[in-house]
């Protein structure tokens, strides 16, 4: 058999690569010890390579496709991409959608506190994310549009007075993923990747220079590094792990910090290339021996390398675990299990594999199929010894395609017990949320069907309500066991849905605002980020970042006259009198950016509190100051309402919006 060469040089994509085992992570972190993979009835058996010509055979046999070695990259490289493609190295975030709480956990915040915290996933399992705070300080992660941009970390006195006490500086060639804070507050971790090969190009924005690369995909490292902040004006850097590999996510449990990395697995010039890792002046390659694997083929294949740090003790040993698979999906976890989905070979269905969790132990439990492929991690849930997941067929040419909904429940050997498929024919699922023996689904095409699914009988789910309405909710949050929020479109503006599922039978839309409607256009990073998403149900407040667009038109004269030419004699098309109606012809734009501020609740539906915004000369609006002024991340410490930009952080009253502050990052 003739052995295929993998190509060495891989361009990334701006593909929106899925999080890899980002959950995993989250679940290791008490070990200390080699993690225990068993291979149980009903699993594919995990083994390790016994050789560097083992890895060889096995790359070349089982890659399928003359595309192998093709790596759509990790979030930030697609970032990174997209963000060159447009003329700057950075810009604002668009990652793919975070995970949503599980039922029970329907609050970012912490009334206990005093403060707001991220909105997680798992309740006591952190997420990585731009902003942090401990009621004392905030730490927000900076993009500074400059000639040549960089990124930093500020420290921030949050009151009396509120000011700036701190920094930490990355150089361009650094992207910057989130941050996690200890639970004493004296120690921060940053997590990113760093970039070679960079190459400079003049763009046309502002005079200033942009960004573009094209590099090895194993050049790019990702890296964990660990700051002792005590002294908040002088943060020291007391650890430093470094993966060779794509940053995907990450999660923080106690005082443990653990990063999944992914990187491409092939050959170059007959050589294998290997994972590495250096902690410190400290490095090794990863060995085939330490590289875990199934047996199976795929178009290509990844390194995903899990590892661990005790961001409280420099002195404890980081864990880590290497993994070769194919094309992965998404990851959920509970308590006690944690749930990895494949595409399957034909790409019309996906694989699940269940690794049960404990402590430091993880055993390789069982391996299922299931029709269909999956959203993200807001479609797949634990519930009382089952495992339920939502997916979306899509079968065909784009000229002729099936597409429908499925769910299904499996055991926990992952055999499917119960299921509801061909469930809103020619739609596609947009949303999904598990809440104890019920799950709701929003699918779409021209309207926006919300599902209530009737899982009580694991063996036998079944539809018990829907409703139909315009547009569509890309987020759902519960508000309680009776309601859920639903943040989404309807025509080109964003709207706030609150449905009431008290009667599962006859879901209702009780409440719906529209933002911006008197706007051409609406929108709200909170739709794809959760982590902007700012909701605390005993405040009953909501938060929200948004921009509202209006376009300024013009009327085409049919023939144009004396009065409509400019100075040199070439015809202009006059502005238009106030009661003309809008052409085709748009002259010019205006826009609002900030944050929308609501109360909340079943007796009330939204009511509007203000706005707070961050702009400082509407009339000046531009590229620049869209993603400088625009509101990331809003947080409450006490009854102050923090919204942060990458301008500033801004401090209002929280009851009544009053400015109290404003906090200028340099």
């Amino acid at each position: 058999m003739v052995q295929r060469e993998i190509k060495s040089k891989i361009k990334v994509y701006a593909t929106a690569a899925i999080l890899l085992a980002v959950v995993l992570v989250g679940t290791i972190y008490t070990i200390t010890t080699p993690t225990v993979l068993y291979t149980l009835t009903g699993a594919s058996p995990l083994k390790t390579f016994s050789s560097v010509d083992e890895l060889k055979s096995f790359l070349t046999v089982n890659t399928q496709s003359d595309a192998a070695g093709y790596f759509g990259g990790g979030p930030l490289d697609a970032q990174r991409s997209n963000a060159a493609l447009e003329g700057s190295s950075f810009g604002i975030k668009t990652p793919a959608p975070a995970p949503q709480g599980p039922a029970g956990a329907v609050t970012s915040t912490s009334e206990s506190l005093g403060y707001s915290t991220t909105n997680v996933q798992v309740a006591g399992v952190d997420e990585a994310d731009i902003v942090k705070t401990d009621g004392q300080y905030i730490y927000t992660l900076n993009e500074n549009y400059t000639a040549e941009p960089t990124t930093t970390v500020y420290i921030v006195k949050a009151n009396s007075p509120a000011s700036v006490v701190g920094e930490i500086n990355f150089d361009i060639s650094t992207s910057c993923a989130g941050m996690f804070l200890s639970q004493n507050g004296n120690k921060l971790a940053v997590l990113g990747s760093k970039y070679s090969n960079n190459v400079y190009l003049p763009m046309p924005i502002g005079g200033t220079i942009g960004l573009t690369y094209d590099y090895y995909a194993n050049s790019v490292k990702s890296f964990i590094y660990t700051y002792d902040v005590t002294d908040k004006a002088n943060p020291t850097l007391t650890r430093n792990l470094t993966l060779s590999g794509s940053y995907f996510n990450s999660r923080m449990i106690n005082n443990y910090v653990y990063t999944v990395v992914s990187q491409p697995a092939y050959l170059n010039n007959d050589t294998v290339i290997l994972p590495q890792l250096c902690s410190g002046a400290e490095s090794k390659e990863i060995a085939p021996t330490d590289i875990y694997y199934t047996d199976m083929q795929d178009n290509s294949f990844s390194y995903t390398t899990f590892a661990g740090v005790n961001i409280m003790d420099d002195s404890e040993a980081h864990t880590d675990m290497t993994i070769m698979m194919g094309g992965t999906s998404n990851m959920y976890v509970s308590s006690s299990n944690m749930y990895v989905t494949f595409p399957d070979k034909t790409g019309e269905g996906t694989e699940i594999y269940r690794v049960a969790i404990n402590n430091a132990d993880l055993t390789f439990a069982a391996q299922g199929v299931v029709s269909g492929y999956v959203l993200n991690q807001y479609s797949m849930d634990e519930y009382n010894g089952n495992f339920r997941i939502a997916t979306t067929v899509s079968t065909g040419s784009w000229m002729n395609r099936d597409q429908h909904n499925n769910l299904y429940v499996l055991n926990m050997d992952l055999g499917v017990v119960g299921k509801i498929e061909n469930l809103a024919q020619d739609e596609r699922i947009y949303s999904a949320r598990f809440v104890g023996d019920k799950a709701y689904l929003v699918t779409f095409k021209q309207t926006d069907p919300f599902f209530v699914l009737d899982l009580t009988n694991p063996t036998s789910p079944k539809v018990a309500g829907e409703l139909k309405i315009p547009g569509y909710s890309s987020y759902l949050h519960p508000y309680n066991e009776n309601y859920i929020i639903g943040i989404g479109k309807e025509n080109n503006t964003v709207k706030l849905s609150l449905f009431d599922v008290t009667d599962m039978n006859n879901p209702t839309e009780i409440a719906k605002t529209i933002i911006g409607q008197d706007a051409d256009y609406s929108d709200s990073i909170a739709l794809y980020e959760p982590k902007a998403f700012m909701f605390d149900p005993q405040k009953q407040l909501l938060v929200i970042p948004v921009s509202i667009t209006n376009y300024g038109y013009y009327p085409e004269p049919a023939v144009p006259d004396s009065k409509t030419r400019d100075g040199n004699g070439s015809s202009i098309a006059p502005r238009a009198p106030e009661d003309s109606a809008k052409s085709s012809y748009v002259s010019e734009t205006t826009n609002w950016i900030g944050a929308y501020v609501f109360n909340v609740s079943p007796a009330n539906g939204f009511t509007l509190k203000g706005e707070v915004t961050h702009q400082d000369n509407a009339d000046s609006l531009n590229w620049y100051s869209n993603m400088a002024e625009g509101i990331q991340r809003s947080l409450y410490i006490g009854n102050t309402l923090y919204t942060i930009s990458n301008n500033r952080v801004q401090l209002n009253n929280l009851q009544d919006l009053a400015l109290v502050a404003k906090v200028n990052l340099p």
